[in-house]
């Protein structure tokens, strides 16, 4: 009996060993079929992933310029024919001014670039304000500036240049190492730079900044930055803000500020290479806003 149990056994024993190898192997096929679908489906989105384009962020546009209403043209249209009267009744002191230039024309026995008129909306009224030289003598020239009341031109009055020989004018003075200037829009509402320097054994920097409103332009700061010697011979660097002294370092600052406001250059000229202003970096001649007395009285006669 036990023999006949023993023999009964064994296929028994086997049967259930081979059970459980199958079931081990199945388990094992269903994880690897597991892992094999859960990389593949890895693999898809990836590569959705990779192929899906990022959105582009949307660029700001500018503002569109409102349009001239009907007023607004009708009153520069009456502007223009006032300027025209007030500059050709200074043709010949427009005329007299010959030395305005850039560094590559010598205006030694000749002219200079001849462009001492410019037209530039300062207060946003879409009516432009006028601005020109004159000259009634070879070694100074006075700038004007005009605006339109809605009536006539009138000259408007700027504080800044009320000593000396200016005669309360910004004056282009062919003297010494002559005079180099920048009259320009700034990049804020309402506001009018003018930087010039001139100088001799000493060099004078300035920057007057105005804002006009009302038809009046009012200064609100004055830069200076005087470069000379002292007795001992040794290099003196001066810089004001408003007749205070600052350090250098404040200074040098407040220029570079000043220069980085520059929106439009309406009037220039400069005999020398002012390599240490980067003022002049900041525009092209070409690219300037002042004409000659004959493409002026053109334009203003546009209709």
């Amino acid at each position: 009996m036990l023999v006949i149990f023993a023999r009964n056994c064994i296929p028994f024993v086997h049967n259930r060993a081979s059970i459980k190898r199958r079931k081990t192997m199945n388990t094992k096929m269903k994880l690897r079929s597991a892992i094999v679908i859960l990389l593949s489906a890895l693999l898809v989105l990836s590569i959705a992933g990779c192929s899906k384009k990022v959105p582009k962020k949307e660029e700001k546009k500018p503002p569109k310029p409102k349009k001239v209403t009907e007023k607004q043209e009708k009153n520069r249209k009456a502007a223009y024919s006032a300027y025209k009267t007030v500059i050709e009744q200074n043709q010949t002191a427009i005329n007299t001014y010959s030395w305005q230039t850039i560094p590559t024309i010598d205006t030694y026995n000749r002219r200079g670039i001849d462009r001492p008129i410019s037209l530039c909306d300062i207060d946003g009224d879409k009516i432009p304000e006028l601005f020109f030289f004159t000259a009634n003598n070879e070694y100074e020239a006075q700038m004007h500036i005009y605006t339109f009341s809605g009536k006539e031109a009138v000259e408007l009055s700027y504080d800044g240049f009320n000593e000396g020989s200016y005669s309360g004018k910004f004056a282009d003075q062919q003297a010494a190492a002559g005079t180099s200037y920048v009259v320009y829009k700034g990049k804020e509402a309402n506001t009018l730079y003018i930087y010039d320097s001139n100088g001799d054994d000493s060099m004078f920097y300035n920057i007057h900044k105005y804002t006009m409103k009302n038809s009046k332009l009012e200064l609100v700061q004055t830069l200076t930055n005087v470069v000379g010697h002292d007795d001992n011979g040794k290099i003196t660097d001066v810089y004001k803000r408003n007749g205070k002294a600052v350090p250098n370092a404040e200074g040098g600052k407040s220029f570079t500020n000043s220069f980085a406001q520059l929106d439009k250059a309406i009037i220039f000229s400069t005999y020398r290479e002012e390599n240490n202003v980067s003022l002049w970096k900041k525009f092209s001649f070409d690219g300037a806003l002042c004409i000659s007395y004959e493409q002026a009285i053109a334009k203003l006669s546009e209709k």
